[in-house]
This record gives structure tokens, sequence and C-alpha cells, in this order.
């Protein structure tokens, strides 16, 4: 399955999971889109300005990765430590653990992230 950057529909999500800011996503596969069967839940590209972020918020039932292609942020762990982020980091956050991200630098955020449910 191929799924092209043009096709993708791309949303602008306000204060994204209660976070700061908008984020520009475009979203590869996502629950109205999903090919059946498959345990990918989302998988999208990010975009974070300067001073936004996703809030911290748990994943219950799935996890979710980032691998992190432009700019700088914060990131802030499941123990609520925040660590520094940037092109080339990936995260990990699983199933019952919280995490969020923010922007606090002068240029765009930009991260790929997908959600695996979990299975069970």
């Amino acid at each position: 399955m191929i799924i092209y950057n043009q096709a993708a529909p791309r949303v602008v999500i306000e204060k994204p999971k209660g976070g700061e800011g908008v984020n520009n996503s475009v979203s590869f596969v996502g629950a109205d889109s999903r090919p059946n069967p498959t345990r990918v839940a989302m998988a999208a590209i990010n975009s974070l300005p300067p001073g936004s972020g996703l809030g911290f918020h748990v994943h219950e039932i799935n996890e979710e990765l980032y691998f992190f292609l432009e700019g700088q942020g914060v990131y802030t762990d499941n123990d609520g430590k925040e660590y520094p982020v940037g092109k080339g980091d990936f995260t990990l956050c699983r199933q019952g653990e919280k995490h969020g991200i923010f922007n606090k630098s002068d240029e765009p955020l930009v991260f790929a992230s997908v959600i695996v449910d979990s299975g069970q």
C-alpha cells in the first residue's frame, strides 16, 4: 500500500491534546482511512510552529512513536521529566504511559508520528 503525500489530507488541530497553539498535520492513516486489517491507528507528519505543543496525555490502549525530522523541541516523558529532542531523535510512548511535546524554538518542529493499537 502506498499513500502519496499530495493525496493525504491536511488538518490544522487547535490546542492539540490540550496543548498550546496548533499542529499542522498531514494524515496518512487515520480512523476513517485505515486499511483493514491493521494495528496502525494513525500515521502522520506533524509540524508544530514556535510556541505550539501537544499536551501531556496518556496512551491507554496503544503506543506512539515520534521520529523528529526538523527543528528542536522539548519532549516530556512518562516520568514528567523534560528532554531536548531534535532532528534524527526517536521517542516511544508505551501503552499506559504519558507524554507531550513542545516547540520552544524559533523554527517549526517537524516529526513523524505513528500510533499502533496494542492488539488486545
